[in-house]
């Protein structure tokens, strides 16, 4: 495995994967950061602090903070790590380019890469809320895919 799952982490992570996994986008994207030449890692924090890292190749995470979206919807934390997989994933060079163009609503060209794409479509199969910007406001849950 090209990524590093923490021991602590495994059982949320694989909850996680698990329920992600009813949409064959997402089931596509872990098998891409799992199987990776590059190496990732997956570090876990409470701090509601879901971001990629490109220069170390680290996904951060918090397994119990939700996302309720600007429009009322809500997103699990198992989503906040799939939307942070699809930035892990996408080539280095893209990704940066991407991310260097702004963006109204989504601060960047990459984050309205990833919410309009496989993050939306994972929250359309799952039942979740779809946003429409880059923005929302945290709140704790029971387990990684609670909403």
């Amino acid at each position: 495995m090209a990524a590093v799952i923490p021991a602590r982490a495994r059982a949320d992570y694989n909850l996680a994967k698990a329920y992600l996994a009813r949409d064959p986008r997402e089931r596509t994207l872990f098998a891409r950061f799992e199987s990776s030449a590059r190496r990732f890692a997956v570090t876990i924090n409470r701090r509601g602090d879901d971001h990629f890292d490109p220069q170390t190749g680290s996904v951060a995470w918090d397994p119990y903070s939700a996302l309720r979206t600007t429009r009322g919807g809500t997103q699990s934390p198992a989503l906040g790590l799939a939307h942070e997989i699809a930035h892990a994933i996408e080539s280095p060079a893209r990704e940066a380019h991407l991310s260097a163009r702004s963006l109204p609503r989504y601060d960047n060209a990459e984050e309205a890469r990833v919410i309009r794409g496989s993050e939306r479509h994972a929250a359309h199969v799952l039942g979740e809320g779809v946003r429409f910007d880059h923005r929302g406001a945290l709140y704790r849950v029971q387990t990684p895919v609670s909403r």
